[in-house]
């Protein structure tokens, strides 16, 4: 059995794969005996060289993969290599590309007024073996012809290239090069942006209209590409599908590779509640559960045949660790998500931190956040995942009295309740926020006090006015006290006792937790 490393440098491997002469020069480029290396390529029965099966695609069809056995698919992984340092894609070419993903893709549409999407139809099958060949004999490569058949035979399977093949992904960028080259030089001469991720091509403007040359709207609605971009494709060995083609305005859900592409990268709604569902599936009935009723409801994923079904928890994981990737590590929903999940398995997430510090990163993500509506439910969502932490009961949102209060949270801290208002407005909070709080707390029982939490503050006669109410029954909390809690320079506990005590003994309140502390220290 032949290792899949290869001893030599990327330098020297580049200029030997062009220096290629003879088709004993490629076994010894890739590090094997001449008589192996025919033997594998050509005198092994084909029903031997590879394994096919069908998976069905989102649609129903048969999507058909050739995997290649393990002497030929070793020889495949070091070409592969190899061909991956020879070629350099261009920047418009995010798939099969070292660095750039669907995420780079889909950046490239975001925030435009119209999106096109178009995809390639049987794209690996459309390069057969003599679009291969071909390659490796034109520029920039200019191999000799027996050489580029020799390379063309290790590269392909029933005279195309295979869906399964290590050197499937590369060879197709390849073959494509051109392709993108002209597609580029279109976009830009229509002022759009040009992208490429394997089949899915994708172009976006911000134009009043998007332009004729690349497609159109008839008047029955449907999307016609344009006859320049349609001949491009065409000339260069591809077809479009004709089912595939979508053309989307600003006001409508954009998406680029699956990614939602209107305002930021973002994921469906479906894609978090999936992830949600698992959480609490896996919280409530345990993970032997969870995976079993993953793989009866969800888990519809075709593999191959050899291929075991995927643990719940690493599934769970790879699809918040997708959720960063698009959403961005800072967003307070992939640590919400990330915490939850080192709370129900710590070794997942080894090495991203404390419970705590992902509690504060989130904190610090909603800081940066630009959407005012959601950052309030998510500062509710954190603010109950913090109390539950640090091991104090609370309630999450309800309604009351018939629905006709809504309560944004509550807390019991020792023998007291204590309802909750959450404020974050870019206005500082006046004294008519302050008494929907109060009011609440008057229909409550006695030992009810309450928290009016606003990050932003409140104005300055708020304190004043709330020192004349002779119930003294409302402490207030200011995003500064709440990043003290959160970076560890005071607990909890102490800070309630601090501003209960400021409030009964000096009619006061606020107090902040910087002069607690201060306070404590002295």
């Amino acid at each position: 059995m032949y290792k899949i490393e290869l001893s030599a440098n990327p330098e020297k491997l580049k200029a030997r794969f062009l220096a290629l002469k003879k088709p004993e020069d490629i076994a010894e480029l890739l590090e094997v005996s001449y008589k192996d290396f025919v033997y594998w390529i050509y005198r092994t029965p084909e029903k031997y060289r590879y394994v096919s099966f069908t998976i069905p695609k989102k649609h129903g069809t048969p999507r058909y993969i050739d995997a290649p056995n393990n002497n030929i698919k070793i020889l495949q992984q070091k070409l592969n290599y190899i061909l991956q340092i020879v070629f350099s894609p261009k920047y418009c070419v995010h798939g099969f590309t070292n660095g750039r993903s669907v995420v780079t893709n889909a950046r490239k549409h975001v925030g435009r007024r119209y999106v096109l999407n178009i995809d390639l139809k049987d794209f690996f099958p459309s390069i057969h073996f003599g679009r291969v060949r071909g390659m490796f004999m034109g520029k920039p490569y200019n191999l000799p012809s027996k050489v580029a058949t020799f390379l063309a035979h290790l590269c392909c399977y029933k005279k195309v290239l295979p869906q399964g093949a290590p050197t499937s992904p590369v060879i197709s960028n390849m073959i494509c090069a051109k392709m993108d080259s002209e597609l580029q030089r279109l976009a830009a001469s229509n002022r759009c942006s040009y992208t490429r991720y394997a089949d899915d091509i994708s172009f976006s403007t911000s134009k009043h209209s998007f332009p004729s040359a690349l497609a159109t709207i008839n008047d029955l609605g449907q999307v016609e590409v344009g006859k320049e971009l349609v001949r491009i494709i065409t000339e260069n060995g591809f077809q479009i599908h004709p089912e595939k083609i979508w053309l989307r305005r600003k006001d409508r859900r954009q998406e680029v590779t699956g990614i939602i592409v209107n305002e930021r990268t973002n994921l469906p709604r479906k894609f978090t509640n999936n992830i949600r569902a698992m959480l609490h599936a896996w919280e409530k009935y345990g993970l032997e559960s969870a995976q079993k009723h993953f793989e009866e409801k969800f888990d519809k994923k075709h593999r191959a045949p050899w291929k075991k079904k995927p643990r719940f928890q690493d599934v769970l994981k790879g699809k918040i660790e997708y959720l960063g990737m698009v959403k961005g590590k800072e967003s307070s929903t992939y640590l919400r998500f990330l915490d939850q999940l080192g709370r129900l398995a710590p070794k997942l997430t080894g090495g991203r931190g404390t419970p705590q510090d992902l509690l504060f990163r989130r904190y610090q993500a909603l800081l940066k956040s630009d959407d005012p509506q959601g950052r309030g439910y998510l500062l509710q969502s954190l603010l109950h995942d913090v109390f539950t932490f640090l091991n104090v009961t609370i309630e999450k949102s309800f309604t009351r009295n018939r629905n006709g209060e809504q309560i944004d949270g509550a807390f019991i801290f020792e023998g007291w309740h204590y309802i909750v208002e959450c404020r974050w407005r870019e206005k500082v909070s006046d004294i008519r926020q302050v008494d929907g709080l109060l009011g609440q707390v008057l229909r409550s029982g006695k030992q009810t006090m309450g928290v009016f939490f606003s990050i932003n503050g409140w104005s300055q006669n708020v304190p004043t006015l709330l020192k004349q109410n002779p119930s003294k029954s409302i402490i207030l909390m200011h995003g500064d006290d709440f990043h003290a809690l959160l970076s560890q320079k005071i607990s909890l506990d102490k800070l309630l006792k601090g501003k209960i005590s400021e409030l009964n003994l000096k009619s006061e309140p606020f107090i902040s937790a910087e002069e607690i502390i201060k306070k404590d220290d002295t």
